[in-house]
């Protein structure tokens, strides 16, 4: 799955949470390693068998009933909605004071390692996945490993059809090469890793009624005609106007 979320590397020492960041350039990321604690998902201690060092890699999310129940509590309090969960995760998270960040109900699943000390030899990603939820660590249930490409193929389809049933924002699916010593050999990009690809989900559309057609009119005395439309949630944000 390709979430939509805030990607955020987790380090433990020693089984021991120490420190979290957000992606940010790459290189560098913001420090929000209080605010990632309060997450109920992400666990302060693993597992006995935790190595004594291990970066993991993952994307933290608002569910979309989290979200929904976050706006309803707002709207009871007279306070401004949040647009799309996306966002509100994405704040959530780079909150100074991780009080509040503790009352938004995020979700994290973990996807990949980075660096670790003392690990076992693992060969392949999807293994990994398993090695981390045999820690305590959450994965995505709908992770697969796949023996031809066709089969794969197949999976995005049906991920395709069953994405409005899902209780997360997703905006695609990711296949990378299961065998890590494949995945080293092909190396990166500057923007991303060769041995993974992303494929887009077409836009999600909604149905809404049409209220008014009206027209702006721009500098130059340019008339533009736009569309009125009902308020109708669709990608993540509300629609009003087309």
């Amino acid at each position: 799955m390709k979430f939509d979320g805030l990607a955020v590397s987790i380090r433990y020492e020693k089984g021991q949470l120490v420190q979290a960041a957000t992606r940010g350039n790459g290189i560098i990321g913001e420090d929000v390693t209080e605010n990632v604690s309060t997450i109920s998902d992400v666990p302060k201690t693993l597992g006995k068998e935790a190595p004594e060092i291990l970066e993991v890699r993952g994307e933290v999310y608002l569910g979309i009933e989290a979200f929904n129940a976050l706006n309803r509590s707002r709207e009871s309090l007279n306070e401004p909605t949040f647009a799309n969960p996306r966002n509100t995760a994405a704040g959530s998270l780079r909150q100074k004071d991780s009080k509040v960040t503790a009352t938004r109900n995020l979700s994290f699943w973990a996807y990949q390692i980075g660096e670790t000390k003392g690990s076992p030899e693992i060969d392949g990603h999807f293994e990994t996945l398993h090695w981390l939820k045999g820690l305590g660590l959450p994965i995505n249930e709908h992770a697969k490993k796949f023996t031809d490409f066709k089969e794969a193929i197949s999976y995005i389809e049906n991920i395709e059809k069953m994405r409005h049933d899902l209780d997360y924002e997703i905006d695609g699916v990711v296949v990378k090469v299961d065998d890590l010593a494949l995945q080293k050999q092909l190396g990166t990009t500057a923007r991303a890793p060769r041995w993974a690809i992303a494929y887009k989900l077409p836009p999600e559309e909604r149905t809404t009624r049409l209220i008014d057609i009206e027209v702006s009119i721009g500098p130059g005395g340019q008339a533009t005609p736009f569309a009125k439309l009902a308020p109708v949630f669709v990608g993540g944000s509300t629609v009003g106007t087309a």
